[in-house]
């Protein structure tokens, strides 16, 4: 059995092109396709995103990753904005964008996101009856229990993106903040040797910046008030030992989700990232969109 395929493409979200690829199973189409959503600073190349393209289509699922505006080989400006508005804007394009190419059945996709871009996904498949299944790897959930546990210094973040605000508005390059830091830094994730664990999953030669531009007051959709609104089948995807998205707030995703289902493993926050559970995303999505077809 021949190996899945994997294509470049591109489409076009707010007049900037974003550079895509496209991972197709072995076979002739069409194909269902689910549509993935990167988190914070993510790039196709990274092997958290790049192998379980390989893995969904190896289960018959199309997947169509993409990198958002400003990111990667991506255009936009400015670079490395982290705006949930443009994510969500890239993410119907790029679900418009599958459902434009042959040999896919981009007619009813699903739709994949991990941690802070779980939220962009389940706002999109409220809007959207199309979508079939989402499924969402250790979601960030905003509140309490996130916070007490992940230690964001949200007053300095506001602090810098305020003055990154001026700097723009000036002409001037935004300085924006780490992704990955040390506790006490003005970084988004302080916990789990961040900094390390996300360059880990960097093919050798590929670059990536520790960098991100926020933009102020604008907050991601929160999943725990989307579940209850969605509609398709959900996999809620949670670690016991995650410091950065805790399982409590992840659970109360699937379980406010009419068709939710929630699988927690004994893993940290990148344990996930780095691969424990893409044979059970690989099945859940299977089910929902090839299996369902057979049936």
């Amino acid at each position: 059995m021949s190996a899945p395929e994997r294509v470049e493409t591109e489409f076009r979200s707010g007049g900037a092109l974003c550079a895509a690829w496209l991972h197709l199973p072995p076979g002739a189409g069409p194909h269902p396709v689910v549509v993935m959503l990167h988190s914070t600073a993510g790039l196709r190349p990274m092997r958290c995103y790049a192998e379980r393209g390989d893995a969904f289509a190896a289960a018959g699922v199309a997947a169509l990753q993409f990198e958002c505006r400003g990111f990667g080989e991506s255009e936009g400006e400015p670079r490395l904005l982290l705006d949930v508005r443009r994510q969500a804007e890239d993410l119907a394009a790029a679900i418009e964008h599958a459902g434009s190419l042959p040999g896919l059945d981009g007619a009813a996709p699903a739709l994949w996101g991990a941690s802070a871009s779980c939220g962009v996904v389940l706002d999109a498949a409220v809007r959207s009856p199309r979508v079939r299944a989402v499924a969402c790897l250790t979601p960030f959930v905003p509140g309490r229990a996130t916070q007490r546990l992940a230690g964001t210094p949200l007053g300095r973040l506001a602090a810098v993106a305020f003055a990154d605000r001026l700097r723009i508005a000036a002409g001037r390059e935004p300085r924006g903040v780490k992704v990955g830091g040390e506790p006490g830094e003005a970084a988004i994730l302080v916990r789990e040797d961040a900094a390390r664990r996300e360059r880990a999953l960097l093919p050798e030669g590929v670059e990536w910046e520790n960098r991100v531009v926020l933009r102020r007051r604008l907050r991601s959709p929160n999943p725990r008030r989307l579940a209850p609104k969605v509609r398709c089948p959900v996999l809620v995807v949670a670690g016991s030992e995650d410091q950065l998205c805790p399982p409590g707030p992840a659970a109360e995703v699937a379980e406010r989700a009419p068709a939710g289902q929630l699988l927690e493993l004994p893993s940290g926050h990148f344990d996930l990232y780095e691969g424990a559970s893409i044979e059970a995303e690989a099945a859940f999505l299977a089910e929902q969109l090839v299996e369902a077809e057979r049936g």
